[in-house]
């Protein structure tokens, strides 16, 4: 997902249910996870781990302008991903499912259905987990916006049909609930990384989540 700025722009607290390749197409990014800080800069791209906050920071100018994508990847393609041990194996599932299915009423009664598990479990587990269901789920919806936005012609639509028709998507209410859950959980307003010159500075294209194949779903056991 290519994101543009054109002034000094940190984005918080991003985390997608998959590992995600970040490449650098001009300028440079500055990422920084729990463990370690990295220099992203073009031709040396780096794979985030697969549900792990990270900070991405992109120290733009008008005149010099940041620009990066965004890419989900399988586990393999991280290296440290073997050397973590995940214990939100039903957080990053039910992750997964919001993310590729946004618009879908999440709550326990719907997730006790597709894992054939008790409403009681799926709260017991994701409480152990340190995760609160509503919280994740608004969490990833905004994921799935904010990777999805660059997706948009940025030439022939506007910013606000373009926040209008990713917000709509990945099952938020309205534009405005998109801005203002990237705020609330990033950081940032999306309207700064929005490609608004008419010709793109790459075409990219995307390797989306819903077209790869990834865990199965947890377990009661």
């Amino acid at each position: 997902m290519p994101l543009v700025s054109r002034n000094h722009v940190r984005i918080t607290r991003l985390r997608f249910p998959f590992a995600v390749r970040v490449d650098a197409l001009r300028g440079s990014a500055s990422l920084r996870d729990i463990n370690a800080r990295r220099e992203v800069r073009p031709g040396d791209p780096f794979v985030v781990p697969a549900f792990a906050h990270f900070d991405c920071e992109l120290p733009a100018t008008c005149l010099q302008p940041c620009a990066i994508t965004l890419t989900a990847v399988p586990d393999g393609h991280c290296p440290r991903m073997a050397a973590i041990q995940y214990e939100k194996h039903w957080s990053r599932a039910l992750a997964r499912l919001v993310f590729e299915q946004p618009a879908l009423a999440w709550n326990a009664a719907l997730l006790s259905e597709h894992w054939q598990v008790s409403q009681r479990l799926v709260r017991a587990r994701l409480f152990a987990e340190g995760e609160a269901m509503q919280a994740l789920v608004r969490e990833q919806r905004a994921a799935q916006a904010f990777y999805a936005l660059a997706s948009c012609a940025t030439a022939a639509a506007s910013t606000a049909a373009s926040l209008e028709r990713v917000a709509a998507g990945a099952g938020l209410r309205s534009g405005r609930a998109f801005v203002q859950a990237c705020r609330d959980l990033f950081g940032v307003d999306p309207v700064r990384l929005l490609t608004l010159s008419a010709t793109p500075l790459r075409s990219t294209v995307l390797s989306g989540a819903a077209s790869w194949t990834g865990w199965p779903a947890p377990t009661a056991a």
